[in-house]
């Protein structure tokens, strides 16, 4: 079968970023129809409003993401049939998972220490926008651009580098939190601790060429913040920093740690060669 060609996406730093961009307005173009048309007007507290900048925006997130985000994954998989594996597997996920509970643990830890802070909101409503960050933020920074990358670079050294941009990358968008309201040098806490547990979910994924782990666990990381009265209400947007965020501050060193002893040189031919499986005469 002829390959299908590639021009703009064979550039694997060019193609992270294109695919980025295309996963995130793919998510928020269906949010706007099924979380602020639909659900925020069914369910109560499900939108917030917001000043920004001294305009009031109405902002609803959650479901509707997640199928945005299962739309552009399976876009790009037909696009890249029959040669790309896929990246929502059976295939180590509980070792993914595996992965990541030590991270998980302690960062719960965290979240409940923060609820007797700054007090408890809807555990329901925490479930359903805690789906936006768990699949939008894991297919937009990791699941497309990472596997595109890997499509064209499978080399160890490709490997470190993806792992640091993502990473990076990751974190950096944390700091567009101030233009929705947060202090400056808290944007800039949580864009450092959002790149350490970028670290970790990034590891994972290169290990495990699986997205589910990740996806479950970032949205279980939110799911216990959002429980908190004060994200809760605000829609994640931190104005202060207690005891809690302080265990999830160190959680964030913690995944650092693991995320590079998982991608440890000893690993990264394995990773290699995995990906390689994965896009079975893609080039």
């Amino acid at each position: 079968m002829k390959t299908r060609n590639h021009k703009i996406l064979d550039h694997p730093i060019l193609g992270y970023f294109l695919l980025m961009i295309f996963s995130l307005i793919v998510s928020s173009i269906i949010s706007s129809f099924i979380d602020s048309k639909l659900l925020g007007t069914l369910i109560p507290g499900y939108a917030i409003e917001k000043e920004v900048y001294g305009k009031v925006i109405v902002q609803a997130s959650g479901l509707g993401n997640a199928v945005g985000s299962v739309l552009a994954i399976g876009l790009f998989y037909i696009w890249f049939r029959p040669y790309f594996d896929g990246m929502l597997k059976k295939k180590y996920f509980f070792q993914g998972l595996l992965f990541l509970a030590p991270v998980l643990l302690i960062h719960w830890v965290g979240s409940v220490v923060s609820w007797t802070q700054f007090g408890m909101g809807s555990i329901f409503l925490a479930f359903l926008k805690a789906f936006a960050p768990g699949f939008a933020e894991e297919t937009a920074f990791r699941g497309l651009g990472v596997a595109n990358y890997l499509r064209k670079v499978q080399t160890e050294k490709g490997v470190v580098t993806i792992f640091w941009l993502s990473s990076i990358v990751f974190g950096l968008s944390h700091v567009a939190n101030v233009f929705a309201g947060a202090p400056l040098l808290i944007s800039i806490g949580q864009a450092a601790y959002a790149a350490g547990i970028g670290m970790i979910l990034g590891a994972v994924y290169l290990r495990t060429g699986n997205l589910w782990p990740t996806i479950l666990g970032h949205m279980s990381v939110d799911f216990m913040e959002f429980i908190r009265g004060d994200l809760g209400s605000s829609g994640g947007i931190m104005s202060g920093i207690g005891v809690g965020d302080w265990i999830t501050i160190v959680d964030g060193v913690v995944g650092i740690i693991l995320g590079l002893y998982l991608i440890r040189p000893s690993k990264r031919a394995e990773i290699v060669d995995l990906w390689k499986a994965k896009w079975i005469s893609s080039n």
